[in-house]
């Protein structure tokens, strides 16, 4: 590359796709142009550019790290100043000849658009639409230099040095490209999305229309025609607008002209041309596999794509979709807060790892103490398929793309395990140190270091659960293509899929071992049976059986992390070991109790025959992408698991610091009992420990009361699916009347039993052998149970989920995502499970 190509690249030329070179608007330019579609020409002037001419600006920089950006009247007259003082340097002339030599490829009198283009424009996260400078309409090299030169001052707009400051972009990693690119004379322009972002559905289109270029639509300065169109280009709805003016290219750049009176009330879009467009716009978004947000115009009866960028923004439409199985019960509102920044770090970290835009908005968030997702955010980032494979002949030929795009999928397993060690060792550190001799604040900065490595830990760890996911819908989808039948494919994912080594595997294999240590003693047998575990533990009762309280103590040494639920404001294990004797009491209370190994082996061999079967049918250039494909599958099955058992252990020290919190709390008179901390708010919890003054602590008092008295009201409720609607204790008993309920197939077969909820922990006890587990979701530290069921339904889920998972390895049926099934369904009701068609009948 030749220094005037470092400052100046076509649209046509590859490095011109980089927005580190090119800037956001100048990237996706280059990147439509080289994907064929209708962009007109153009060049870049680069970042590099830019910062050449920087080069010469000497003391003027000395500006930039002293905006007063709270103070507007200020800030207006400094980035004015340096503006000026930029617009009076010279283009350096490496710069100048470049731009030269691009131009020299158009004709003289052809008219250009000038348009800054930030590297940090156009990002999902902060589109900095508007925040710096366009020109319209440009005409002779001279011109179009001066215009250059002001695009690179308009980096220092004062609304763009607050919206960075805003979007905590820093000022001098900004560098301004600029996008120079001959003139559409638009008959109709105007913007496109390919969703809806003002209804927030997906199966919509949005386009805004005028007459002329499409600066009247983006500007807002009056009235368009707005139509909503399915995704095949069908017209739903239109509203026309009143147009009063059409910006056309006059001799000085663009201007603005009256419309005529019949003109004004006319549409600017037949059906025809909005069916092309939708068109367009479909396979734009194909090209990015991600929604679009899009500039076009139609000039002489011919379509042109202006601009694209991912779309930035979406209502969101709060449900329990994707939150329920995560977040079932009520949560505290100290954990919420000190969960959600690191929870929406890790989401972004994952998604630019993933090649996804960032996400700006909020995916989970709580209403009445329950967690409810976005599932407007959710369908719209988890709800593609990541590649598109039509033929094993595609597939084949697309290897090559396959590997390079998707290289981190082998990395990312390997960079956990190497952060691993660190945060196991932190953990160690916090247990160890002592907290008696600090003082409040101390205390406090114990905590927030704990959650600082957690959230650091947990960085990675949404692209592992996301990776997991994509793996499957990308197995799934290859098996379904080459067995012809989406069916037979998923009988044979689940057979592929059959066994993955998991720490929940091993935990559970070692209470089985205790129970069978428990059987084969007949006095241990008959306590552990016939005394309610809480009572023995509190009566020290299993000294009498060292051999026993040995292991069940080092059970709870390796293992005491594992969570009863996801607020940390609840025991583990460790503050709870009757919960794990109930456990291993009901293991040895099953009569036919199959070994773990035993049934380990029979899920091998038949993953063993499934890999026999599958690898017979494929071409032999196939065989490595397949064999890698499982490989990476089974890994991250495994690594999902392994990741929740480890971030568990974090509650520990987390628990250590806010008891000890809540203790100095109590002495002060703040909250009743410790663990009442965690009905305060972060936020105000901070400021009044720093404050440390009376007032503070009063209100926090006064607001720990309120908080702990809401959060027992909903703890007593059933949340609504969907926020907003009518709650389910309003709902028919039966599910509107039908006797019959319908969720998700988790796991195939039919069974009968009589209902028992398990709402907790606490209902372990009370589980009777061959009952029906009907619960909002499961986790790990429930698998003892589904040794005593016959089936399983739970209100959330999916075929990914825990419960249907460990269903399918004991081979019991089970249903997911049964809606308001805690509300339908009673304790000794009799209904039948069929995980086959995903549906739970009531027997008469």
């Amino acid at each position: 590359m030749t220094l005037h190509s470092c400052f100046a690249l076509a649209f046509t030329d590859p490095p011109a796709c980089e927005a580190g070179l090119a800037g956001g608007k100048g990237a996706n330019l280059a990147l439509l142009t080289q994907k064929d579609f209708p962009v007109p020409p153009g060049f870049i002037v680069t970042a590099g550019a830019y910062r050449e001419f920087m080069r010469h600006a000497g003391r003027l920089l000395d500006r930039v790290g002293a905006f007063h950006v709270d103070e507007p009247a200020l800030l207006r007259q400094e980035a004015a100043d340096l503006r000026r003082g930029l617009e009076a340097l010279p283009l350096p002339t490496e710069v100048e000849q470049a731009i030269r030599q691009q131009l020299a490829s158009f004709p003289a009198d052809a008219a250009f658009s000038v348009r800054s283009s930030s590297t940090f424009e156009d990002l999902a996260g902060a589109a900095f639409a508007g925040q710096h400078d366009t020109y319209l309409n440009i005409r002779g090299v001279d011109s179009i230099l001066d215009r250059v030169r002001a695009c690179f001052a308009s980096l220092w707009q004062e609304r763009a040095i607050a919206y960075r400051r805003q979007h905590g972009f820093e000022h001098a990693a900004a560098a301004m490209a600029v996008v120079v690119q001959t003139m559409v004379r638009c008959d109709v322009a105007g913007v496109a999305f390919t969703i809806n972002p003002v209804s927030g559905s997906l199966k919509e289109m949005l386009v805004n229309a005028n007459f002329g270029l499409g600066e009247s639509v983006v500007s807002g300065d009056g009235e368009v025609d707005q139509y909503v169109l399915d995704r095949d280009g069908k017209l739903r709805s239109s509203v026309i607008g009143h147009k009063i003016a059409r910006v056309i290219c006059g001799e000085r750049g663009a201007q603005a002209i009256e419309v005529s009176a019949e003109e004004a009330a006319r549409p600017c879009m037949s059906d025809a041309a909005l069916g092309e467009l939708a068109t367009l716009m479909r396979q734009v978004e194909d090209a990015y596999q991600f929604p679009q947000d899009i500039e076009w115009g139609i000039a002489d009866g011919k379509l042109c794509l202006l601009q694209s960028r991912p779309v930035t923004t979406l209502p969101p439409r709060w449900t329990r979709d994707e939150s329920a199985e995560r977040f079932p019960n009520v949560l505290t509102p100290l954990a919420w807060d000190m969960v959600e920044e690191g929870f929406h770090r890790s989401l972004n970290h994952s998604f630019r790892l993933m090649g996804y835009p960032p996400f700006t908005g909020k995916w989970f968030g709580m209403h009445d103490h329950y967690i409810y997702g976005n599932q407007n955010a959710v369908e719209l980032y988890g709800g593609r398929a990541p590649v598109q494979i039509r033929s094993l002949a595609e597939l084949e030929a697309s290897l090559p793309t396959l590997r390079e795009r998707f290289a981190w999928v082998q990395e990312l397993p390997l960079e956990w395990s190497r952060d691993l060690d660190r945060y196991l060792l932190s953990i160690g550190e916090f247990m160890a140190e002592p907290l008696d001799s600090k003082n409040l604040f101390q205390v406090w900065d114990f905590v927030l270091r704990v959650n600082r490595v957690g959230t650091e830990y947990f960085l990675p760890n949404i692209a592992i659960s996301l990776t997991q996911r994509m793996l499957y819908k990308v197995l799934h989808g290859l098996l379904a293509l080459l067995a012809g039948d989406a069916h037979a494919g998923a009988r044979l994912f689940d057979d592929l899929m059959a066994h993955c080594e998991t720490k929940t595997g091993i935990v559970t294999r070692e209470l089985y071992g205790l129970a069978q240590q428990i059987n084969a003693v007949p006095a241990l047998a008959e306590l552990v049976h016939d005394t309610p575990s809480r009572g023995i533990l509190a009566a020290n009762g299993l000294a009498a059986f060292p051999e026993f309280a040995a292991r069940f103590t080092r059970f709870l040494a390796d293992h005491g992390h594992r969570e009863i639920d996801f607020d940390p404001y609840h025991p583990t294990w460790i503050d709870a070991p009757w919960i794990v004797l109930d456990n291993i009491r009901l293991l040895a209370e099953r009569s036919t109790l199959e070994s773990p190994r035993d049934k380990e082996l029979d899920l091998r061999l038949r993953q063993m025959a499934a890999e026999a079967t599958l690898f017979a049918r494929l071409p032999a250039d196939l065989h490595f992408f397949f064999h890698e494909l499982l490989r990476l599958a089974r890994a991250y099955t495994t690594l999902d698991d392994v990741e929740h058992y480890q971030t568990t252990r974090l509650t520990l020290p987390l628990r250590k610091g806010l008891h000890e919190l809540g203790h100095r709390l109590v002495r002060r008179g703040v909250i009743a009992e410790p663990m009442d901390v965690f009905f305060c708010h972060f936020q105000a919890l901070d400021e009044a420990i720093r404050a440390d003054d009376n007032a503070r602590w009063d209100q926090l008092a006064a607001s720990v009361r309120r908080n702990k008295a809401d959060y027992l009201r909903h703890r007593a409720t059933t949340p609504a699916w969907v926020l907003g609607e009518e709650r389910p204790e309003a709902a028919d008993d039966h599910g509107e009347g039908s006797g019959r309920l319908g969720g998700l197939s988790g796991s195939p077969g039919c069974a009968e039993g009589e209902v028992f909820q398990v709402l907790s922990p606490d209902d372990f006890s009370g589980f009777p052998k061959g009952a029906v587990l009907v619960a909002r979701t499961t986790n790990p530290a429930w698998t003892p149970l589904f040794y005593s069921a016959c089936a399983v339904v739970t209100e959330s889920g999916g075929p990914l989920s825990h419960g249907a998972v460990t269903a399918r390895e004991l081979g019991i049926p089970a249903v997911m995502s049964v809606h308001r099934v805690l509300s339908n369904l009673k304790n000794g009701q009799r209904v039948r499970v069929d995980g086959t068609h995903g549906t739970v009948s009531l027997m008469d």
